[in-house]
């Protein structure tokens, strides 16, 4: 990546060495300790919630009709060494409900700080022109206003059918706009892919060390 952006004369050039700067640090920090922690988090999450993971990787119970659950059909259908495609990404509706559930609960971002690029009325208060204001993620997630026992870690209530899923609005783990992070669907790929791996190829269990 960083020889892309210095070559001026194979179409990735242009940047001027601040940008290039940014551009590594964003990679180093936004694309990789976000990621990694999130991974462990959803491990510690699912650990703590065993229906969860049971949900993720057993068969159970759907309506009264028993059925094999979404990573052990998609591994049953693809074999045990043939990759994941989109579609089988696209096909895990349980996992992206952790996945929501996992950035919910975690904040790996806990906000984002935005300038005014004019005067701004907010319910009574005035925020100048070229003030910058901390918007907190944190603050909307864990709000039980927002979120019926916020500071649970409850996966179901991202089901189609629970209220939450409408929380558009109130769900900003990457942001929104046109500053929205552009790594998201990325970031939601790598998480169940790794989720993936973890629930058909692992089995773990609780460790208690007395000291």
């Amino acid at each position: 990546m960083l020889a892309a952006l210095l070559d001026g004369e194979g179409g990735g050039g242009g940047f001027s060495d601040e940008e290039i700067v940014d551009f590594m640090l964003a990679l180093l920090v936004a694309g990789y300790e976000t990621t990694s922690t999130i991974m462990t988090l959803a491990v510690k999450f699912l650990t703590e919630t065993p229906l969860a993971l049971a949900q993720l990787k057993d068969a159970c119970v759907t309506y009264g009709v028993p059925r094999e659950e979404e990573h052990d059909e998609i591994r049953a259908r693809k074999g045990e060494s043939e990759a994941l495609e989109w579609e089988d990404y696209k096909s895990m509706p349980f996992t992206q409900c952790v996945v929501n559930e996992t950035l919910r609960v975690a904040n790996i971002i806990s906000g984002v700080f935005r300038r005014a690029i004019t005067d701004v009325d907010l319910k009574g208060y005035t925020i100048p022109k070229g003030w910058k204001v901390f918007a907190s993620f944190r603050a909307v997630h864990l709000d039980p206003d927002h979120f019926k026992d916020a500071r649970s870690f409850n996966p179901w209530r991202w089901q189609a059918n629970s209220g939450t899923a409408n929380s558009v609005n109130l769900f900003a783990p990457f942001g929104g706009g046109p500053r929205r992070c552009p790594g998201a669907e990325l970031a939601r790929a790598e998480l169940s892919v790794f989720l993936h791996h973890l629930v058909t190829q692992f089995r773990y269990t609780d460790i208690l060390f007395l000291g």
